[in-house]
């Protein structure tokens, strides 16, 4: 019964204006029409370093990177740095875990959830 309300009158006019146009009817951009949007500051040709401000801020933080090495503060970045994930300042970098340690994990969360269904 259900899909014969499909032929009552004014339904199929209803749905067949509900459904999205095909995409034969809206042409896609070509290749040329989206490089035209595009500017020389989406390759990296801004004026920051025609000013100078990029590059002298660039210069200060070679600087302070150089000096920090050169004083030989192992472990203590400067303020305002963030030290790389795993760099603890050991000289061990991150240790990824072997694909029998993911199963075994993975194997381990789902024990635990379904301990937690049980009980």
């Amino acid at each position: 019964y259900f899909g014969r309300a499909k032929e009552l009158p004014g339904v199929k006019e209803m749905f067949q204006a509900a459904t999205p146009k095909a995409k034969e009817e809206k042409p896609l951009d070509a290749r040329a029409d989206l490089r035209k949007q595009v500017d020389a500051s989406y390759y990296g040709y801004n004026l920051d370093e025609e000013d100078g401000t990029l590059l002298a801020y660039e210069l200060q933080k070679e600087k302070e990177a150089f000096d920090n090495l050169m004083a030989g503060k192992d472990g203590q970045t400067p303020k305002g740095w963030e030290p790389l994930p795993g760099d603890a300042g050991d000289g061990e970098s991150w240790k990824l875990p072997t694909a029998d340690e993911v199963q075994e994990e993975l194997v381990e969360r789902r024990r635990r959830r379904l301990l937690d269904k049980l009980g």
